[in-house]
């Protein structure tokens, strides 16, 4: 072990909120902590920007934040009680629930979490993300060559983490990690561009294979994407999209710039860790298998791993000679917490795939019927897919 190495008890890979959450957790326990990113941050980031109640709850029992401070800081820029479900152009489902549905902006969001990781005493680099992990010595290299050591490495660097990609993907047990990944394209159009007033996320099936089209309402703007597995769809996606466009009549929006990115969608590594390494978030591919969702499971994650960490501490270990202990208690705490979750929501979607799109998702019309708010509900963590039980509060 080279000890002229500037050294950490925890290097974080990836400063969004996976890396910002347990930084922030880590740093106020009192470790030292450094969080590197390839981006310089505030940063543009592709993603719905949908939080739900399992997420304002987390981030209230973490940060101290409420929606109302969110708003405050212009953060939360929009919310909805209200959905709609279509088949293509045919309703099937409009619902209301209790807790809205809130809308972030994730340039401000990232930012804000990750200022708070920094004043909680996180170290940061910025602009200048890991490139290499050299797993026996516990170091990372970055792209501009310099080298760190840590006790424990995290990586929350995405869904194309560097940290994961050092390994063989099925050293952390997945072998089919590519075959679990979603396309999604997105546009951002200002309000005025489009004809119909939409205050509420809107979600379409039928448009795509394994996948869906969504509206999702922003203060000034909407967000407006498409999403399914790649494997089902080959290169289809685009013009799935362009389709999608023109058959809501949005000509205006055919001309919108559109950005596409990857997201893990079923991916979920059932051990994601080696040693003293842990993923987090998008890197572990920990999102909704169904809906997608992935800022609640990055930041869910990251406060699981935090947890793990520190508790190897208060038993008064040495945290340089229990990385691998830190890790083991990590990994059970996913498969207690998240994981349950993730299987029952695959086979949700398989249901959904395999036998709704048969007769044009005409059944989903019924289950809702019968279902009421509880598929809200669920989205929000409030039930299970497991059966859409009632889950206690964390």
């Amino acid at each position: 072990m080279n000890h002229d190495l500037p050294r950490y008890n925890v290097i974080i890979a990836g400063g969004g909120p996976a890396g910002s959450t347990a930084g922030y957790l880590l740093s106020k326990a009192g470790l030292r902590v450094l969080i590197i990113d390839k981006s310089t941050f505030p940063r543009k980031k592709l993603c719905g920007g949908l939080i739900t109640y399992k997420t304002v709850k987390l981030l209230q029992r973490v940060f101290g934040e409420t929606p109302e401070s969110l708003k405050e800081k212009d953060i939360i820029n929009h919310e909805s009680c209200c959905y709609e479900i279509f088949s293509r152009k045919t309703l099937i489902a409009q619902r209301t629930v209790k807790f809205p549905f809130m809308f972030v902006d994730r340039k401000r969001y990232d930012h804000y979490f990750l200022e708070k990781a920094q004043n909680a005493g996180a170290g940061l680099i910025e602009g200048d993300g890991v490139i290499s992990l050299d797993v026996l010595k516990s170091m990372v290299t970055t792209m501009s060559g310099r080298k760190f050591a840590a006790d424990i490495i995290i990586g929350a660097d995405g869904v194309n983490s560097r940290i994961r990609r050092s390994f063989p993907v099925d050293l952390f047990g997945r072998d089919d990690w590519t075959g679990n990944l979603a396309a999604a394209l997105e546009i951002f159009p200002a309000r005025e561009t489009i004809k119909k007033r939409i205050d509420h996320p809107v979600l379409y099936f039928g448009f795509i294979d394994w996948g869906y089209a969504w509206i999702f309402p922003n203060r000034e703007r909407l967000k407006i994407g498409i999403c399914a597995l790649k494997k089902r769809n080959k290169k289809k996606i685009l013009a799935a999209f362009r389709n999608f466009l023109s058959a809501m009549d949005f000509p205006d929006a055919q001309e919108e710039k559109i950005s596409s990115y990857v997201l893990p969608y079923g991916s979920f590594l059932p051990s994601p860790i080696f040693r003293n390494i842990m993923l987090l978030g998008d890197a572990a591919g920990l999102a909704d298998p169904l809906f997608g969702e992935g800022i609640f499971y990055a930041q869910r994650s990251a406060e699981l791993a935090s947890q793990a960490i520190l508790e190897v501490m208060k038993n008064k270990r040495d945290i340089g000679k229990s990385q691998d202990v830190s890790a083991n208690i990590y990994l059970k705490l996913l498969q207690k917490q998240i994981y349950p979750e993730l299987v029952h929501a695959e086979k949700f979607r398989r249901v959904t795939f395999t036998y709704l799109n048969k007769f044009h998702y005409y059944p989903m019309k019924i289950m809702m019927s019968i279902l009421g708010n509880k598929l809200g509900e669920t989205v929000h963590g409030i039930r299970s897919y497991n059966w859409m039980k009632k889950l206690p509060e964390v």
